[in-house]
């Protein structure tokens, strides 16, 4: 991380006071106390690289174990051994390695352009990370053309960033607080395309909402984590009910939009079926994979499976897997998508946890069916917020209507 960077980030930590690094509750949440004019965010691009592209022909700065240099790189490989860097023919001292363009210049990361600085990381012999350190307010405008269809209303674009920012703000100062990257660039955070994915609706609609979150809470309120997700099939999902200590705040509680998103081309979706040796095989490895392992390692043959539990509003908010042994293993909605879908097959993963299951002992097979939406269903449902955008809504009634409760706050 360059000096400038760093002085930037420190600002950003001065304006959102974090509590504890524990679960957070409701009182726990960041709270809004300055407004700086810069805020920078890192976003974990590649993980785990033995060698990655780098371009900067105009002319960039090298950081390493305090050296600094003026380089032009053409398409350089980068490695790591263990004497340091392989930067092209270069080789530069072991630990961390900031990558900085100069003026007018842009970086680009195995052919993709991308705004801001890249920092390389090491994080096992001959592997690294690289971390991009963007503003955000350039990072959102590679974000919105990821999750958004490029037809769809600017009122859809602009609800999206203000949703986009508070997300991201949030995640990096709870999740982000104690390790050297805050976001992903994919589906684990919110996909991000950098400078190449970006359009003239993704610069305007982060543009007009420059530096515009949702709060919710007395006075300008506390930041919360901003969900959202393609398509919620009718009805919402309860935050609590899906992430472990999310705040149980009406903004993030479960709603019927009565259908409001049928426009999706996964409103509903056809039955899925796996057999049980299969899906014993996919819950086992996912809860092998968890930090830490999960009892699900230990299944056994299945049994049967059970839908065992329903939000507020009848949306699927719990599952129970019950093995040869008699042991049941009790799973939120999302945790069992997440183990159903692992190291699975195309066309034998579900959508959305919110669908129906036929998995009794007579069956050699698990039958999901009746499903409907996209993703975790939690927040801002996105064909939800087109279908109210062509209705004439603007991005803050969309917002109004999608987090109940919450606020509109310009934090800086």
């Amino acid at each position: 991380m360059t000096p400038a960077t760093f002085l930037r980030r420190s600002c950003l930590f001065a304006w959102i006071f974090l509590a504890a690094c524990t679960p957070v509750t409701e009182n726990q949440q960041p709270s809004i106390t300055e407004s700086p004019s810069s805020q920078i965010v890192r976003i974990r691009l590649l993980e785990m690289q033995s060698s990655a592209r780098i371009s900067c022909p105009i002319g960039c700065f090298v950081h390493a174990a305090g050296q600094s240099r003026r380089e032009e790189l053409h398409a350089a490989t980068v490695t790591l051994a263990p004497v340091g860097w392989r930067l092209g023919d270069d080789l530069l001292p072991p630990g961390a390695l900031s990558i900085q363009p100069g003026a007018g210049s842009i970086l680009s990361l195995n052919g993709r352009p991308y705004r801001g600085d890249l920092r390389l990381i090491p994080v096992a012999p001959g592997q690294f990370d690289v971390v991009n350190d963007v503003d955000i307010e350039d990072y959102l405008k590679g974000v919105l053309p990821d999750e958004l269809y490029a037809r769809w209303q600017p009122q859809t674009y602009e609800a999206q960033a203000i949703v986009a920012r508070t997300y991201a703000l949030y995640v990096a100062h709870v999740d982000g607080v104690n390790r050297y990257w805050d976001l992903y660039a994919d589906q684990r955070s919110q996909m991000y395309g950098g400078l190449a994915a970006e359009t003239a609706k993704s610069r305007d609609a982060v543009d007009d909402t420059r530096g515009m979150v949702l709060t919710y809470g007395p006075g300008d309120g506390k930041l919360f984590e901003a969900y959202f997700s393609s398509c919620c099939g009718g009805i919402t999902q309860t935050a609590a009910l899906v992430f472990p200590g999310s705040p149980n705040i009406p903004p993030l509680a479960a709603q019927n939009t009565h259908g409001l998103c049928s426009a999706s081309p996964n409103f509903n979706w056809p039955p899925v079926t796996v057999s049980k040796i299969e899906l014993a095989r996919r819950i086992r490895l996912w809860g092998l994979r968890q930090t830490p392992v999960r009892p699900e390692a230990g299944l056994t043959a299945i049994l049967r499976v059970d839908l065992t539990g329903l939000n507020a509003m009848g949306r699927p908010a719990q599952f129970t897997v019950t093995d040869d042994l008699g042991r049941r293993y009790v799973m939120n909605a999302e945790e069992f998508r997440a183990a159903v879908d692992t190291d699975a097959a195309p066309g034998t993963t579900l959508k959305s946890s919110f669908c129906k299951v036929d998995g009794n002992p007579d069956r050699s097979d698990v039958l999901f069916y009746d499903g409907h939406g996209s993703g975790h269903g939690v927040g801002m449902c996105q064909w939800c917020a087109e279908a109210r955008a062509e209705m004439g809504y603007s991005s803050r009634g969309i917002l109004a209507a999608a987090f109940p409760g919450a606020k509109i706050v310009r934090a800086y």
